[in-house]
């Protein structure tokens, strides 16, 4: 059988799924087919509600590349604001309207879209090549799915 192999995050190979070998319809996705990536997040910050949306405002969290157990200060970046949606938890809006303006613990889903940087046409002049092609990275959406909403004081 031949696997897919997909690295996820730095955090390592990850199969995605197994081929068998000989299987040629296996091995063509449809012309519209897609992978979503899609991972639970925890925001910690401040809500504001208003009639139209509900956002949670948050500083991101971000590690050195060489040493990922070293959290990078992060001391007077602008906040990140996230989207609520709750699509899935309608019930929870009401409570997220009534903790407007305080500091929230927010639980959900989010997709996480790979990213990568368009290669040039023509490629690189004289090497008779498309040119170096960049790793991907992956970008987290800033609209949450929203499965949980408290008060960050009660934590």
């Amino acid at each position: 059988m031949r696997s897919a192999i997909l690295w996820v995050l730095g955090v390592g190979l990850v199969t995605a799924a197994a081929v068998p070998a000989g299987d040629e319809k296996a091995a063509h996705p449809s012309k519209d087919g897609y992978v979503k990536v899609r991972v639970e997040v925890e925001v910690k910050g401040v809500l504001a509600a208003t009639e139209k949306s509900v956002t949670v405002a948050a500083r991101d969290r971000v590690y050195n590349l060489f040493s990922d157990a070293e959290e990078i200060p992060r001391e007077g970046v602008p906040a990140t604001v996230y989207t609520l949606d709750f699509v899935r938890a309608k019930d929870l809006r009401e409570l997220a309207k009534a903790l407007d303006g305080k500091e929230v613990v927010v639980t959900g889903m989010s997709e996480l879209r790979m990213v990568v940087q368009p290669t040039r046409p023509g490629g690189v002049p004289g090497a008779g090549s498309p040119g170096p092609i960049p790793a991907p990275t992956w970008s987290l959406q800033r609209t949450v799915e929203v499965t949980g909403v408290k008060s960050a004081a009660g934590k």
